[in-house]
């Protein structure tokens, strides 16, 4: 089978790990793949492995042109931070009608000549938004994946929703990340309830996995010295309201009182960005990591104590799952999609409710906290890429059976 995969961004977030997780597992099965995403071509560490193969990865570049309209970057759904784009971009609801029309009609352009030269027999389009709106026009058979992202673009974006109804309308099947979303699907968009079906995400088994590691080591490689004596604890996400962010640093105050601990910070954003001045944070022991690759979160993952996932909404939760993978334990808000994985809740929104969860956890015996790190382990071993890709691919044939 030839498989399409549009992505509306490039890689560093969760729908682009889905789109490699999946893009991985069908070529391991024989199939072939295509993904094309957009991006600005910012130089990092990572960016050899997408520029680097063609094959694989086609890759509409920004800033374009496009017929004497300036495109300066490629729009984001929500506000939040992207690893790969500009600190303020812009979302689709800031373009204008001339901008949003020569966006729609570049990708257009370009993926007809992509299709044309590779010849797909089915097209997944990661979020129900622009791309699978542009698939849904050109009449060829295509299923989307609903991320959560996704949705809450569809209630700030009125313009959009049009776009979205359609390409939700004309999907053949829509993959939604966890009920929650699901549940969302089926309020915004008016579809039948037949296509809608709940397929979980996956997490890169080879990288996220237990290995014991010197943590002075790991902490001298991220530029942090002279404090292995605390506890470690990892965030991964955008550095953004969405994620907790600003949550997590209101928890901080009460821990560094109560159990002092380093946490590393994994992701895009500006603290200056979410903090509100009637707010109290603490940054002590906080260091913001940026954007790396899943390598270097991995190591910290695995030196870690446990991981958190403050969300004030989430669709599934793909960091959890990978901090989980290295037997590290997580401890999460009630934000909709973890909820189906994880056990440690705290509310969401509440820092006293984060800081003691996150301080239950680093007060534990050894033989408790043993437990934990192997359930942890073990329920994330459930979402592997190889069951859920074999699930895509029935949905995939039956697809190519039906009309939308």
């Amino acid at each position: 089978m030839r498989v399409l995969i549009t992505n509306t961004g490039p890689w560093g977030t969760g729908r682009a790990t889905v789109a490699d997780g999946v893009a991985r597992e069908l070529m391991n099965l024989g199939h072939k793949v295509k993904v094309v995403f957009p991006d600005v071509g910012f130089e990092t560490e990572d960016k050899d492995i997408y520029y680097g193969n063609p094959k694989v990865y086609n890759i509409l570049k920004f800033p374009v042109d496009y017929k004497n309209t300036f495109l300066y970057t490629f729009p984001l759904i929500i506000p939040d931070p992207n690893p790969r784009n500009y600190r303020k971009a812009w979302t689709f609801k800031d373009l204008s009608k001339r901008e949003m029309d020569a966006y729609f009609n570049y990708f257009k352009e370009r993926i007809i000549k992509i299709i044309d030269l590779f010849e797909p027999d089915i097209i997944e389009c990661q979020h129900i938004w622009a791309m699978d709106f542009i698939i849904h026009e050109l009449g060829l058979p295509y299923v989307s994946v609903a991320h959560h992202s996704d949705q809450l673009g569809f209630k700030q974006d009125k313009r959009m929703r049009h776009y979205a109804k359609e390409a939700a309308k004309s999907s053949r099947y829509i993959f939604a990340v966890s009920k929650m979303v699901r549940n969302e699907v089926l309020q915004l968009y008016s579809v039948n309830p037949e296509k809608v079906i709940v397929l979980p995400n996956g997490y890169d088994q080879r990288t996220f996995f237990p290995k014991p590691l010197s943590k002075t080591k790991v902490l001298h490689s991220l530029g942090i010295k002279n404090k292995n004596d605390l506890p470690v604890v990892t965030f991964a996400g955008k550095i953004s309201k969405t994620k907790g962010a600003d949550v997590l640093l209101e928890a901080n105050k009460i821990i560094q009182k109560k159990f002092p601990a380093i946490f590393l910070l994994f992701g895009s954003g500006e603290l200056q960005d979410i903090l509100n001045e009637s707010r109290e944070y603490e940054l002590k022991n906080v260091h913001l990591m940026g954007h790396h690759r899943s390598e270097t979160l991995a190591k910290a993952h695995k030196i870690a104590k446990l991981s958190v996932l403050p969300s004030r909404t989430e669709g599934f939760g793909i960091a959890a799952l990978e901090a989980m993978g290295c037997g590290t334990p997580i401890v999460a808000t009630k934000s909709g999609g973890p909820e189906e994985f994880i056990t440690e809740l705290v509310e969401p929104e509440d820092p006293v409710d984060l800081a003691n969860g996150i301080i239950k956890i680093l007060e534990l015996d050894d033989e408790e906290y043993m437990n934990l790190r192997h359930r942890a382990l073990q329920e994330a071993k459930k979402y592997s890429w190889g069951w859920i890709v074999k699930e895509r691919i029935k949905y995939y044939k039956k697809a190519l059976k039906k009309q939308g």
